[in-house]
């Protein structure tokens, strides 16, 4: 690593961040990592581990990252790197404000359409640029003689605004093996992620891994309902979403409507991940955190207010994501089936 090497921070180095972060240190770029104490204390001890679901892994000797749960990590940050969640976002921008870097490039690596918007307002005096990320990333603690491990069970290519202030991340994300490429309309894009995603909530509902979920016919056309619900809402709105997966979004509700057999035939690339990959809104329920659904499909749901469009499914699907968690027992896993029919039961009051 080059003294010259431009100072990335990842700042609120969750299960994407330190997946992130960890390849492009691997990648030999000079990282830092800005993270809740509960994570700096597993990489303090346990160093980390990155590895993807195709064989990569690569481990990082905890004397060789410099992590921190203080601002003060962020003051002479060339790049900031985003990835908390949505709803964490104005307390992000307010700390990097408070650690009095002002010069700094900003990504946001997050789910959701608002997040650059936020901090445009807060940090005016920053170029800020938004990213679409494609990952599923699954964090296990440290133990004893085993790193804290980041692992990535899905491939996809990081998406950035054609902008000549990305070019030093582009850099630094090949030198790593991380695919990425420049978009001219992030917008199109992030809400494209957006009509993906509306899987989360019931991946999370569903509480079994994506690939097993994704094969069940019922559970398909919930998610091909969310979809075509979103499309909707998009036409309205006169926004047309761009292509983030094999096939253009008008499409995915066709592919999700075959039979299983020629589902996965036709959607390989969709199925092309780890078996054990689950959604990161499942897992903040396993774990009792506050969950995301608000900053995706209620996102959805409120353009859809706007446009005079109505939701029922997704809507229905944010009332039990939001019944799970304040349960507090973990994904109810119900079976595809029953929530076929509670949605379409909600689709029929319309």
């Amino acid at each position: 690593m080059s003294s010259n090497s431009p100072h990335i921070v990842i700042a609120g180095a969750g299960s994407v961040g330190c997946y992130v972060g960890g390849r492009l240190a691997h990648g030999g770029a000079r990282v830092s990592f800005l993270a809740r104490e509960r994570i700096q204390n597993d990489i303090d001890l346990h160093g980390m581990k990155v590895s993807d679901w195709q064989g990569y892994s690569a481990n990082l000797d905890p004397s060789s990252i410099e992590i921190s749960s203080h601002d003060r990590i962020l003051k002479d940050a060339d790049i900031i790197i985003v990835s908390v969640k949505s709803r964490d976002t104005l307390a992000m921008a307010q700390t990097i404000k408070r650690s009095g870097n002002t010069t700094a490039t900003i990504f946001s690596f997050q789910n959701g359409v608002g997040n650059v918007a936020v901090l445009k307002t807060e940090l005016p005096e920053h170029t800020i640029m938004p990213v679409m990320v494609p990952y599923n990333v699954l964090y296990t603690p440290g133990s004893k003689n085993k790193a804290a491990h980041f692992h990535c069970g899905t491939e996809g290519t990081l998406f950035c605004q054609n902008d000549s202030a990305s070019e030093t991340l582009m850099l630094a994300a090949q030198q790593a093996g991380l695919a990425m490429e420049y978009k001219p309309n992030m917008v199109n894009i992030l809400w494209s992620k957006l009509l993906l995603n509306l899987n989360n909530p019931i991946n999370a509902l569903a509480g079994i891994p994506l690939k097993q979920q994704l094969e069940d016919k019922h559970y398909r056309k919930i998610f091909r309902l969310a979809i075509q619900e979103g499309l909707a809402v998009l036409r309205s709105a006169g926004i047309n979403p761009g292509q983030v997966a094999a096939v253009p979004m008008g499409l995915v509700p066709v592919v999700l409507a075959l039979p299983t057999f020629l589902f996965k035939r036709v959607a390989q690339k969709m199925l092309a991940i780890d078996p054990e990959a689950r959604s990161s809104m499942w897992e903040d329920l396993q774990n009792r955190r506050p969950v995301e659904v608000d900053y995706i499909t209620g996102e959805l749901v409120k353009l859809g207010q706007q446009v005079n469009v109505p939701t029922p499914v997704n809507s229905k699907l944010i009332e039990l994501v939001k019944t799970a968690h304040a349960m507090g027992q973990g994904s109810p896993c119900i079976d595809s089936m029953t929530l076929l029919n509670q949605v379409e039961a909600e689709q029929s009051h319309v």
